[in-house]
């Protein structure tokens, strides 16, 4: 008689309740004909709660042991991530004002870090005598605040980075799902991170 085949799709982490146990399901997708086997394996237990927010990790070999433990006749396939990342993390509570608040406060911040920041490199580049000479060279009158070029810069600029920093404006529905550059920073500085944490426990578990 032919194996009941199996194979689970192993996710590269798994944000999971301190409060509840980790399942087959909460790893990854399972997939079996046998749909009493397919519900049967997805409940498996893979781990007890841990009761409080932390990281964990667990490890191909650790769903196959726990799987075949129960279904030891089944041809078992495990594809996917080897290792599984383990975010215990409670559901918090929607508080729209803090938020609000919160949101208000980053981009304050983010405004005048960003103006400091374009102030000082054209002080460093001294880009008021640069637009001065400009100003000479297009009108031949020599003025000391040329508002001429001062204003339509200015202006580009903050056109330039808000278009360089979105896709709102884009006529393509292609571009508009790509991200932008902060978003693929996020996106490799959360990677990074998940990395380095997965790392430090999988030292703490070595004897």
């Amino acid at each position: 008689m032919d194996k009941e085949q199996v194979y689970i799709i192993i996710n590269e982490k798994a944000a999971i309740e301190p409060e509840k146990d980790i399942l087959i399901k909460d790893l990854g997708e399972v997939y079996c004909l046998n749909p009493y086997i397919k519900k049967a394996i997805e409940n498996i237990i893979v781990h007890k709660k841990k009761g409080k927010e932390d990281w964990d990790c667990l490890t191909a070999t650790d769903v196959a042991e726990k799987v075949l433990k129960e279904f030891p006749s089944i041809d078992l396939s495990l594809l996917g991530e080897v290792e599984i990342l383990i975010e215990y993390k409670s559901q918090q509570k929607e508080r729209p004002f803090f938020e609000f608040i919160k949101v208000t406060l980053v981009c304050l911040i983010l405004f005048f870090g960003a103006s400091i920041a374009i102030v000082n490199f054209h002080v460093d580049v001294n880009a008021k005598e640069s637009l001065e000479k400009l100003y000479f060279t297009f009108t031949g009158v020599k003025k000391s605040t040329p508002l001429l070029m001062t204003i339509p810069y200015s202006i580009g600029i903050g056109v330039g980075v808000l278009l360089f920093f979105t896709r709102v404006f884009s006529f393509s529905d292609r571009r508009k799902k790509e991200p932008g550059p902060m978003e693929i920073e996020l996106f490799l500085y959360d990677e990074d991170m998940e990395k380095h944490i997965l790392n430090e426990t999988k030292k703490k578990e070595e004897p």
